[in-house]
């Protein structure tokens, strides 16, 4: 064992990471909470980017990780927080205010 500490990749968003915020962004679009998703920059950071509304689309939320605190977080379109920490809580979280937003249930544990 080491005592090394781990930090993260200059890619805040490693493959693994990136596939599983895909999946999320198909699970959200299968749900009718979101009509599609897209990868963008802010200040050289990813987000991934879910959008709602077909032509007259509009951002629903961005997740993105946080260089810093090392954690990942999920904002709406005004930028406020909705959730932070490792990407499994944003999603849980980030799924049930999706879910709100959009007036159903959230997604069964």
């Amino acid at each position: 064992m080491t005592d090394d500490i781990i930090r993260l990749a200059r890619n805040l968003i490693g493959p693994a990471d990136h596939r599983r915020l895909e999946s999320f962004g198909a699970h959200v679009i299968g749900r009718g909470r979101a009509t599609r998703f897209g990868w963008a920059e802010l200040n050289g950071d990813p987000r991934f980017d879910i959008f709602r509304g077909g032509a007259a689309e509009v951002l629903a939320a961005r997740i993105g990780r946080h260089r810093a605190r090392h954690e990942f977080f999920a904002e709406d379109r005004a930028g406020q927080r909705i959730a932070a920490g490792s990407l499994d809580h944003v999603m849980a979280e980030l799924d049930a205010y999706l879910a709100q937003a959009a007036g159903g249930p959230p997604t069964p544990a």
